[in-house]
């Protein structure tokens, strides 16, 4: 280092340890207070911001969880509906084989032993049968019937006629 330099640096280092009074007026007079509450003020404000920034994020992560477990049930109850749907057709279209002529033809003759007539009847209507529509039929006439007692027990009753065969029988001769 050079001499003159050596020189300022103690000359500053003097200046530096042993102020003079009008120095520290100089700089007292260019000083001024700062307030300590902006920088914490400012810090808050900070923490305060994030604080609502995570909580926010937080309120759409339950808001999207809550919409998941909604859609989840809508699904199953539209699964469910979809289903019912198809057994509703199925059901509409056993209805429609079971309401079939060709059906109740057959369930007619082999469940209750009817016999298909070899000429059908027709019904015709009269011009008389729609005023008669409206109207209430009778009441029936109650009969007595005795009680049965112990010694008035009701004998078992057989049938004494035949029911009459409906369809023409052919005997073959020989």
């Amino acid at each position: 280092m050079t001499s003159a330099r050596v020189a300022a640096e103690g000359r500053r280092s003097a200046t530096l340890r042993a102020p003079q009074e009008s120095t520290r007026e100089g700089l007292r007079s260019r000083l001024r207070l700062v307030d300590r509450t902006a920088p914490e003020r400012r810090r808050i404000g900070l923490i305060a911001g994030v604080f609502g920034v995570v909580v926010v994020l937080f309120a759409i992560a339950a808001a999207q969880t809550l919409i998941i477990s909604e859609q989840a049930h809508i699904d199953r109850v539209n699964n469910r509906i979809a289903e019912a749907e198809t057994r509703a057709e199925l059901l509409r279209v056993e209805l429609a084989q079971l309401q079939s002529p060709q059906n109740i033809t057959t369930a007619a003759t082999t469940k209750l032993g009817m016999i298909p007539s070899p000429t059908p009847v027709y019904l015709q209507p009269k011009t008389t049968d729609d005023a008669r529509a409206g109207e209430t039929p009778p009441a029936p006439t109650p009969k007595a019937v005795p009680k049965a007692t112990a010694t008035n027990v009701a004998p078992k009753t057989t049938p004494t006629t035949v029911a009459k065969a409906t369809t023409p029988t052919t005997v073959v001769k020989r």
